[in-house]
């Protein structure tokens, strides 16, 4: 799906987000012209999974009691043919890596998107982490298609460089933004775009469209404001502003890589 036909076409994506960021989440996927909701009530579920385009769990809050609930989810959207977009916060914790293991075994995920920290827990390397945040160093476009060749579904590894693989072609974006770095909910954010890109169909051209979007709004931010505080608004702005001339040329102007 393209910018222009996301605001034509308002999908909706149906966020089972953390706690901590769902305005945030919410507002990136309104400002570009998407449809946001969130809910975590099971008895809502066959509803809203039946009207939404795109479902999006975000394991960063998650509690024991749930872990049904988002198995029960991610099934719905399965039978219902919906893209289902799994952000997987700190997979690599052990107490983290179980509601993952346990959600995958018994329904498909389509998309991870997730630091390489995260998206190497997948591809079973080794990645150093300090909670949420990857620290560590390695071939990001090797992990990212070894993790999409063990899992099946399309990888979108963020970071320093963005790395899109669905075990067949791989592509990166080699532009870094540190300040995206700087704010809790940009990742979560980036999740919820991919689900919104995807709403008209699965594809690593949506997931790639979806990661660039987030990047050079980010670069358009950054080059007026240089304190996190202010970013993230700024942020919010320059998807707001975005237009599909400007992805294009960002796309096709050596940025992105295959």
């Amino acid at each position: 799906m393209k910018l222009s036909e996301i605001k034509d076409k308002k999908p909706l994506v149906f966020n089972y987000a953390n706690y901590v960021t769902p305005q945030f989440v919410a507002n990136v996927v309104n400002v570009i012209g998407g449809s946001p909701i969130m809910a975590r009530e099971l008895e809502e579920f066959p509803d809203l999974v039946a009207a939404s385009d795109a479902v999006v769990i975000n394991s960063g809050t998650w509690r024991r009691s749930e872990l049904l609930e988002t198995i029960k989810l991610a099934q719905l959207a399965n039978q219902a043919g919906k893209v289902v977009v799994l952000d997987p916060v700190a997979v690599g914790i052990p107490s983290r890596s179980l509601p993952v293991v346990a959600l995958m075994a018994d329904a498909q995920i389509d998309i991870i998107r997730g630091n390489a920290a995260e998206i190497a827990w997948f591809a079973g390397v080794d990645f150093s982490s300090q909670g949420i945040d990857a620290t560590g160093n390695g071939d990001v476009r090797k992990i990212a298609l070894l993790a999409a060749e063990k899992t099946g579904a399309i990888i979108a590894l963020s970071g320093k460089q963005d790395v899109i693989s669905d075990g067949h072609t791989t592509l990166t974006i080699d532009v870094d933004v540190p300040l995206l770095a700087t704010n809790v909910g940009t990742g979560d954010a980036l999740s919820a775009l991919i689900g919104t890109y995807n709403g008209d169909g699965i594809s690593i051209e949506n997931t790639m469209r979806a990661m660039a979007t987030m990047k050079l709004a980010g670069v358009k931010a950054s080059k007026k404001i240089k304190t996190p505080g202010y970013f993230v608004n700024q942020l919010l702005d320059e998807l707001y502003l975005l237009s599909e001339n400007e992805l294009d040329a960002f796309i096709n102007g050596g940025g992105i890589h295959d």
